[in-house]
C-alpha cells in the first residue's frame, strides 16, 4: 500500500497540469457539498443546546383556518394538570424594558418566564441561580452573558445588585451561559412571569389572551402523538366549558399581543370561537421552521454538482489512461494482475480527491461565511454553522467516496486492454469504447446541469416577480424607529399622546424630513395585531362565523408618509381624538367581504381593540389593498384606527419620509428628538423599509443565490467537459481527419462533423434533463412565487442557453 502511495505521488507530480485541473474540478464539487452540509448539520442535525432536547416540545393554540398562536395563562394551568404526559410545563412571553443606570438608557429585549422554565430546559446559570416557583411574584432578574459583559463589565459582584428596568428595581440573581438564547435570539434579561402579570392582570384569568409560548418536557415513554391526543381532548373539554373558570364561546375575540405592547381586549373566561385546539411540536422542529425543504433541496443540488465534477474527472482519467496504455501493458507483462493495477489507479484518484477535499473545505468556509455575512437572517441557528468533527468527517468521507466513484470505471477499463495490441501501437488512438464512455459522461453532465439550471431559472424568475410586486405603498426613503414609553413615567394615554405629539412636531420641523407619522406596527415587519369578530352582525349571509382583520393604529399623517391614496371618503384628522365619534379607514378587501358592491363610507362595525372594549365604529375612508403582511401573501382585510382615539400609545413606531433620499441620515435626528423630550427614554430598533424588505426576502434571496451559483458552476463544469472531450477527440482522430481533408474535405466540413457529434450528445442531455427537471422541480413549488414548476419559458430558455454554451465550447476549441 505504501508503495502504491509513493508511486501515485510521483506519477501525479510528473503531471502537474492534469493534477491541478482534476483537483480544482473536484474541489468545487466537494466544497459546495461541505458548505451546504455544514448548514444542514447546524440547522437540522445538531440537537438544541439543552440536555435531552429531543424530549422538549412546544405547545401552541390552534385557531380558525389553522392559525397557530400562543396559549393563555388559564390554558397553561390546565396543561400542567396533564402530569402523566409531562415532567414539567413552562412558559415565556417576550417584552421590552428601558434599562437605565448602566450607561446611556437602552432598550433591552426581555422574557418573562415561569419559575420552572430552567428546570424544564435543564439549564443552569453560569453564575448565581435561577428562579423558583415561589419567586414568580418577586422582582428578580437573570442577565444574558452578553449584557453582563457589555453593560456591567463581566463583574461577578453583579449578583445581589439592583438594576432599573422601566424605572422599577430588579435584583440580579444570576447570569446565563454564553450562547443561551431562549425563547428568541436577542433576549438579554429574564424576569419572573408575575411581574408581567402584575402589569397586565387580565392576562392571568382571560382565556382570550394568547400571550404565552409554552414548552414542556415529555415524561419517560410518552410520545408526541399520545400528547397530541390528550391535548386535543383537553381542548374539546375547554370548548364545552368543562374547566374551572371557563365559560361559553365568545363572539368577539382579540388576537395575540404585540411584543411589549398592549394586550388584546378582554373576553370572558371560556375559550373563544377563534380557538379550535392545541398543537404539539418538537421544540427542534419549531426552531427550524420552514427551512428544512430548501436546505434538503440545496443539498441535493450540490450533490448533482459533485456528480458533474466526478464525470469531468473521470473524463480526464479516461484521456490520461490512453496515454498510459503502454505503461499498463508493460506492468501486466511483468506479472501485475488486474486487481493490482486497479488498486494503483484508485490510489491516484483517491489522492486527487483528498487533496480536493482539503481545498474544498477551505472554500466552503470562506463561501458560507461570506453569504451569511450578507444575509444573516437567512437561516435559523446561523451562529452555530461552522466546521466541527461531523462536517470534517463528512468532507473526508465524501472525498474518499468521490475518489472511488470517479476513478473506478476508468481504472477498470485502463487495466483491461490486451498486452500485445498495446505494445504494438506506436501512436495513441482512442477505441470506440472509450469514445462511447466519454460521450456518455458528457450526456450525463449536460443532463444534470440542465436540471440545476432549470431549478435556478425558476427561482430567479420567481424572485424577480417578487421584487416587482407593488405593495401598495412607497417603501423608498422611509425610516422607522420603535419607541417604547416606560409605564411608570407615562402611565396615562394623555401623557403618551403629548410625548409623541411633541416628538413629531420636532421631527416635522427638521429640514431633512418630508413627513412624520406614528404607527402601532410596521407593514412588512411580521409584527401585526389581529382582531376577530362575527361578520354576520354586519352581513347576515356571510359564509363563515369569524372574520379576522389586521388592525393598525396610526396617526393622521400615516397615509401621506407611505403615499397611500384615499380612494373614497377621507383619512384621519386632528379632530379624530378621544371623545370624538370612533372612526376607521378600511381596505377594499374588507369592504368587498362585508359590503360587496356597496359604498362602505358611513357604514358601521362593532369591534374592539388593544385595551379597548367593543364599540360601534364608523367607516370614513377606503384605501386600496396593501401587501402589509408580506410581499408574497395576498392582501388581507385591514382596518385602521386613529392612535389618539382612546388607545394607549405605550409602544409606537415613529415613521419618517426623508426628503433627501437618504433615510438613514435621519437616525441622529430621531435620537435628538427623543432625548430632547425625555433624556431617560431609550430608543428601540431603527430600520428603513427597504431593510425590512431585505430581511423578509433574505431566505428567498439566499436560496436563489446559492442555487444559481451551483447551476452556473454546473454549466461551467459541463462546458469544460465538452471542451475537453472535443479536444481529446480531435487529438485522437488526427490521422482520420487528415485523411478526410486529403480526400477533399474542407475545414468547414471537419468542423461541421465535430459540431454534429457534440450537438448529438448535448441534445440527448437536454432531452433527458428536461424529463428529469420536469419531475424534480415539483419539489420547488413552495419556494416559487407566481411561477409554475413546469414553466415552459424557463425550460426553453435554459435549454437554449445550455446548447449555446455547448456549441461555444466546441467552436472555441476548433
Amino acid at each position: 500500500m505504501l508503495a502504491d502511495l509513493r508511486y501515485a505521488l510521483r506519477t501525479l507530480a510528473k503531471s502537474p497540469g492534469f493534477t491541478a485541473v482534476a483537483v480544482a474540478t473536484l474541489a468545487l464539487g466537494i466544497g459546495a457539498n461541505s458548505a451546504i452540509f455544514s448548514a444542514v448539520n447546524a440547522v437540522l442535525l445538531k440537537p438544541l443546546p439543552y440536555p435531552g432536547s429531543d424530549r422538549l416540545v412546544q405547545i401552541m393554540s390552534t385557531g380558525f383556518r389553522g392559525v397557530r398562536f400562543g396559549v393563555s395563562f388559564p390554558d397553561l394551568r390546565d396543561l400542567r394538570a396533564l402530569s402523566h404526559d409531562f415532567i414539567g410545563v413552562a412558559a415565556t412571553t417576550t417584552q421590552r424594558y428601558n434599562l437605565t443606570g448602566a450607561g446611556d438608557p437602552r432598550e433591552v429585549q426581555a422574557a418573562a418566564v415561569t419559575g420552572d422554565l430552567f428546570g424544564v430546559l435543564q439549564v443552569r446559570p453560569e453564575i448565581g441561580h435561577g428562579f423558583a416557583a415561589a419567586d414568580e411574584r418577586t422582582p428578580l432578574a437573570l442577565l444574558s452573558h452578553g449584557l453582563w459583559v457589555t453593560s456591567f463589565g463581566g463583574d461577578p459582584a453583579i449578583l445581589g445588585r439592583s438594576i432599573s428596568l422601566d424605572g422599577r428595581s430588579f435584583t440580579v440573581v444570576g447570569v446565563m451561559p454564553a450562547g443561551f438564547q431562549f425563547p428568541d435570539e436577542g433576549v438579554q434579561v429574564w424576569t419572573p412571569i408575575g411581574e408581567f402579570l402584575s402589569q397586565n392582570p387580565q392576562a392571568e384569568t382571560n382565556r382570550g389572551v394568547h400571550f404565552l409560548n409554552a414548552v414542556a418536557r415529555l415524561a419517560p415513554g410518552v410520545t408526541t402523538s399520545r400528547v397530541l391526543d390528550d391535548v386535543r381532548l383537553l381542548a374539546t373539554r375547554l370548548s364545552a366549558g368543562d374547566s374551572a373558570g371557563s365559560g361559553g364561546r365568545q363572539r368577539i375575540v382579540a388576537g395575540q399581543a404585540s411584543p411589549g405592547g398592549g394586550l388584546p381586549a378582554p373576553s370572558a373566561g371560556g375559550r373563544s370561537m377563534l380557538d379550535t385546539g392545541f398543537d404539539v411540536t418538537l421544540l427542534r422542529d419549531a426552531a427550524i421552521g420552514d427551512v428544512r425543504r430548501p436546505l434538503v433541496i440545496l443539498l441535493a443540488a450540490v450533490g448533482l454538482v459533485l456528480l458533474i465534477a466526478c464525470a469531468n474527472a473521470a473524463n480526464l482519467l479516461v484521456a490520461r489512461a490512453t496515454a498510459r496504455r503502454r505503461e499498463m501493458a508493460v506492468r501486466r507483462a511483468l506479472g501485475a494482475g488486474r486487481g493490482r493495477l486497479v488498486r494503483q489507479l484508485l490510489t491516484e484518484s483517491t489522492l486527487l480527491a483528498l487533496a480536493a477535499g482539503v481545498v474544498g473545505v477551505v472554500l466552503s468556509i470562506w463561501g458560507l461565511d461570506a453569504l451569511l455575512a450578507v444575509w444573516p437572517h437567512a437561516l435559523p441557528r446561523a451562529t452555530e454553522i461552522g466546521l466541527d468533527g461531523r462536517v470534517l468527517g463528512f468532507s473526508l468521507g465524501l472525498a474518499v467516496v468521490t475518489g472511488v466513484a470517479f476513478g473506478l470505471l476508468p481504472a477498470w477499463r485502463a487495466s483491461a486492454p490486451g498486452i500485445e495490441e498495446a505494445l504494438r501501437e506506436d501512436a495513441p488512438g482512442a477505441t470506440g469504447g472509450r469514445r462511447r464512455l466519454q460521450g456518455t459522461l458528457v450526456v450525463g453532465e449536460v443532463t444534470l446541469a440542465l436540471v440545476l439550471l432549470v431549478g435556478a431559472g425558476l427561482l430567479v424568475r420567481s424572485f424577480i416577480r417578487l421584487n416587482n410586486v407593488d405593495p401598495g405603498f412607497d417603501t423608498r426613503d422611509v425610516l422607522a424607529a420603535r419607541i417604547r414609553l416606560t409605564p411608570a413615567r407615562y402611565p396615562a394615554g394623555a401623557q403618551q399622546t403629548l410625548f409623541f405629539e411633541n416628538m413629531l412636531a420636532a421631527l416635522a420641523a427638521h429640514p431633512g424630513v418630508q413627513s412624520a407619522s406614528l404607527a402601532g406596527s410596521l407593514p412588512l415587519s411580521g409584527n401585526m395585531f389581529m382582531i376577530a369578530f362575527d361578520p354576520r352582525t354586519v352581513r347576515p349571509d356571510y359564509p363563515e362565523p369569524i372574520m379576522v382583520l389586521r388592525l393598525s393604529i396610526i396617526s393622521p399623517d400615516y397615509f401621506s408618509t407611505f403615499r397611500i391614496p384615499i380612494r373614497r371618503g377621507r383619512g384621519f384628522t386632528a379632530q379624530d381624538q378621544a371623545g370624538a365619534p370612533p372612526v376607521a379607514v378600511i381596505n377594499r378587501a374588507t369592504a368587498d367581504q362585508l359590503w360587496p358592491g356597496q359604498d362602505p363610507i358611513g357604514r358601521q362595525l362593532t369591534i374592539g381593540g388593544p385595551r379597548q372594549p367593543a364599540g360601534a365604529i364608523t367607516i370614513v375612508g377606503l384605501i386600496d389593498n396593501l401587501r402589509s403582511a408580506s410581499l408574497d401573501a395576498r392582501p388581507q382585510p385591514e382596518i385602521y384606527r386613529p392612535a389618539s382615539h382612546q388607545f394607549e400609545m405605550r409602544e409606537m413606531w415613529v415613521v419618517l419620509r426623508a426628503g433627501t433620499g437618504r433615510p438613514l441620515q435621519l437616525v441622529g435626528a430621531i435620537r435628538d428628538a427623543v432625548h430632547q423630550a425625555d433624556p431617560e427614554q431609550s430608543i428601540g430598533e431603527v430600520v428603513s423599509l427597504e431593510q425590512l424588505i431585505g430581511r423578509q426576502t433574505a431566505a428567498r434571496r439566499f436560496n436563489t443565490t446559492l442555487l444559481t451559483i451551483f447551476a452556473l458552476l454546473a454549466v461551467g463544469l459541463a462546458l469544460v467537459g465538452i471542451y475537453g472531450v472535443t479536444a481529446y477527440a480531435v487529438a485522437q482522430r488526427t490521422r482520420e481527419l487528415g485523411i478526410r481533408m486529403a480526400l477533399g474535405a474542407r475545414g468547414a466540413d471537419v468542423v461541421s462533423l465535430l459540431m454534429r457529434e457534440s450537438l448529438r450528445r448535448v441534445a440527448a442531455g437536454v432531452v433527458l434533463g428536461w424529463m428529469a427537471a420536469f419531475a424534480v422541480t415539483r419539489a420547488l413549488r413552495a419556494m416559487l412565487f407566481e411561477v409554475a414548476p413546469g414553466d415552459a419559458g424557463t425550460f426553453a430558455a435554459t435549454a437554449l442557453l445550455l446548447v449555446a454554451v455547448a456549441l461555444l465550447a466546441t467552436l472555441r476549441y476548433e
